[in-house]
């Protein structure tokens, strides 16, 4: 397999086909707006803060990876949590769309990207790494807050369960 092929499948895999976790369509369909702003103690984050962290750090990885340097570094790694814009229904669908968009982007940009440019290094990243390992993290990340998700859904009960899921 390409790492071409390893990150595609990976991608896929986090917005929206089944695999050993659920993927992001999953995670957040049928999620209402009050469902996304829960949470279950002051030190939690809601759906719609971790939605907003990964939006954040997915387009930024984009921009970097499309030759734009970006210079809105967040004051903090906490300060991308930032959750809805306002308190409406349609902040929230606009969130989720933004995130589900932004990693189809991520899809499509691999897609015609060549093998090559997924082995070269990262320009102005602080360390030495190559494309395709950073990807594979940005991937590994998304994984890892989409489970945080679904753990949020079934502490409010409002994830259910298949049956074939094991």
């Amino acid at each position: 397999m390409s790492k071409k092929e390893f990150i595609l499948d990976q991608l896929a895999v986090c917005r929206n086909t089944d695999s050993w976790f659920k993927p992001l369509s999953k995670a957040i369909e049928g999620l209402t707006k009050e469902q996304a702003s829960w949470k279950p103690n002051e030190n939690s984050h809601t759906i719609a803060q971790i939605a907003s962290h990964l939006l954040f750090y997915n387009e930024r990885w984009f921009q970097r990876f499309g030759g734009e340097m970006t210079d809105d570094y967040p004051e903090t790694n906490a300060s991308t949590f930032k959750g809805l814009i306002d308190s409406s229904e349609e902040s929230w669908r606009e969130l989720a769309a933004d995130l589900d968009q932004s990693l189809g982007k991520w899809q499509q940009a691999i897609k015609q990207t060549s093998e090559e440019k997924l082995h070269s290094s990262i320009p102005g990243f602080p360390e030495e790494a190559v494309w395709w390992e950073a990807l594979s993290n940005l991937c590994t990340h998304n994984a890892y807050h989409i489970g945080q998700i679904i753990y949020i859904r079934k502490m409010q009960e409002s994830w259910a369960i298949a049956e074939d899921w094991y």
